[in-house]
């Protein structure tokens, strides 16, 4: 059988990000309840699948994974394993804001989770409020070590760089303090604003200053020698990992493999077609009422794309 690659959008925040443009909702516990119920049914529309494919990676994003009951993640993953075999060394990823983490880690071990992916940024404070992150540095340190602590080994974090005021030894700390706690991968993402996040309109109002293209580039290239120095090989546009520690669920964008989308906003690759979910959360509550959940073609693709 085929492998089959699945993603979980979990749409909700404490406080969104100034930069965000991820689609997600303000948290509150009965939409939360309303979503899984409504993600479970549309895990079971696949059943059809379940004949064909193997799913050898769940990825569960947002939105802020970690902020919601881990008893629902439990619920979410059980869907999956009701509908489709599972491969035993299958990657189970989570993202997971630092200020959320910690209480959960054993729970998450024992539902199945085997990955980790920490939203850090930056390890300097000041870059941290600039950006509307809700943690600071020592936060962000303490949650790798519970992490660690806990039996998680696959963590990865995700470092940003062309923030206004960041200088490239900003960079070289942050990854230098992550290589030092033993983190095995780094997502590595240049800032880019987008019309409608209120970072956006700072800019435009002049109110923040983006890096020039020379510093941004400076950057990149700093971080880049540091990570490659120990060892953490880039492997993908924004990736980087020490060997046998590359996300598989990355690998699968990357590559054109299958994967299906779950929740609001959600992208799909299955045989040859793109397709997405409804984009709002309501919208794809109510598409899915009766069991028949609405999906958008994007793009039919032959063999030659």
């Amino acid at each position: 059988m085929k492998e089959l690659g699945i993603y979980i959008h979990i749409p909700f925040c404490i406080k969104k990000c100034g930069y965000c443009d991820f689609y997600s909702v303000k948290w509150d516990e009965e939409s939360e309840n309303i979503y899984i119920h409504s993600a479970i049914n549309e895990i079971k529309s696949y059943y059809e699948l379940s004949s064909k494919y193997v799913v050898d990676s769940i990825y569960m994003g947002g939105g802020t994974p970690s902020i919601i009951n881990p008893k629902n993640l439990e619920k979410i993953i059980s869907a999956i394993r009701s509908i489709f075999t599972v491969e035993e060394n299958s990657e189970i990823s989570m993202e997971a804001n630092p200020n959320s983490l910690s209480e959960n880690l054993k729970i998450y071990g024992e539902i199945g989770i085997n990955r980790l992916s920490i939203g850090i940024q930056s390890l300097n404070d000041n870059i941290l409020k600039r950006i509307g992150r809700i943690h600071n540095s020592k936060e962000a340190l303490q949650a790798i070590d519970s992490a660690i602590s806990f039996g998680f080994e696959n963590i990865n974090a995700d470092v940003m760089f062309n923030i206004p005021e960041q200088t490239v030894d900003d960079i070289n700390d942050t990854i230098s303090q992550l290589i030092t706690k033993k983190i095995r991968h780094i997502s590595f993402y240049s800032l880019k604003l987008e019309e409608g996040t209120p970072m956006y309109s700072l800019k435009k109002d002049k109110k923040i200053v983006m890096p020039e293209e020379d510093l941004e580039r400076e950057m990149y290239y700093a971080g880049r020698n540091v990570m490659e120095k120990h060892g953490l090989m880039q492997y993908e546009i924004s990736n980087f990992a020490v060997k046998g520690y590359e996300c598989r669920h990355n690998l699968k964008y990357w590559k054109q493999e299958e994967y299906i989308g779950i929740g609001p906003s959600a992208h799909s690759f299955l045989g040859n077609v793109r397709f997405s979910n409804p984009s709002e959360l309501t919208e794809y509550i109510t598409s899915g009422e009766n069991g028949v959940f609405e999906r958008n073609t994007l793009e039919e693709m032959d063999e030659n794309d």
